[in-house]
């Protein structure tokens, strides 16, 4: 088997002395994205490990054998070729990817799923579904700016949480809820939707020798 190594931007900064829940969830992101990512890859000869390394500069530090890199735009994607200048991959530019514009962009782009998953562990405090709400309708999840802001905007508006004994609005959390909405994705919409998703899960392929 060969494994494919991929370091992506997400999880808690290890030198700031994280508490145990914030390892654990950064445990679990780094497994929510193994499934998604594997879930995409048909040659089952290949494996994918995923690493979080939680800021943009620590992802671009790693340039081992068959490792892929994989981090968020933070713009749309007209801009990825000025961002690997920027910060000097010219040279690995086949292996680097962006999820376009940041990782919530992904969870996003499913809110059926994503409604459907939060529907069993929260209440619902509206009627309008996540899909119909004019935050994201009709537009193209690639050109949604500050997607993390518009996802914690759609949790609060349609979602309650138990908390003390008292409902709250539900607020997203990079760590704390990310980890279960990215697992949950089906890896063949996202293909499908976000180039760079398709073109990750090819170069990984690719590999195989």
């Amino acid at each position: 088997m060969v494994v494919i190594t991929v370091f992506f931007e997400g999880g808690a900064n290890p030198t700031s002395n994280p508490n145990a829940d914030t390892i654990d969830n950064t445990s679990r992101l780094r497994e929510a994205f193994n499934t998604l990512l594997n879930s995409g890859i048909e040659n089952k000869n290949i494996r994918i490990i995923a690493h979080p390394a939680y800021s943009t500069s620590n992802v671009i530090k790693q340039r081992l054998p068959k490792s892929l890199l994989l981090i968020d735009l933070d713009g749309e994607k007209e801009l990825k070729s000025k961002k690997i200048l920027d910060y000097g991959l010219k040279d690995i530019e086949d292996s680097i990817f962006f999820m376009v514009q940041t990782m919530e962009a992904w969870i996003l782009s499913q809110p059926d799923i994503i409604e459907q998953y939060l529907s069993t562990k929260y209440t619902k405090k509206t009627i309008t579904h996540l899909n119909d709400d004019a935050t994201i309708f009709g537009k193209n999840p690639e050109a949604i700016v500050c997607p993390d802001k518009v996802l914690n905007t759609l949790l609060q508006k349609h979602f309650l949480i138990q908390k003390n004994g008292k409902e709250k609005n539900l607020q997203y959390g990079k760590l704390k809820l990310a980890p279960s909405l990215i697992e949950i994705l089906d890896i063949n919409a996202l293909k499908k939707t976000f180039e760079d998703v398709q073109g990750l899960l090819l170069k990984a392929e690719s590999l195989f020798p």
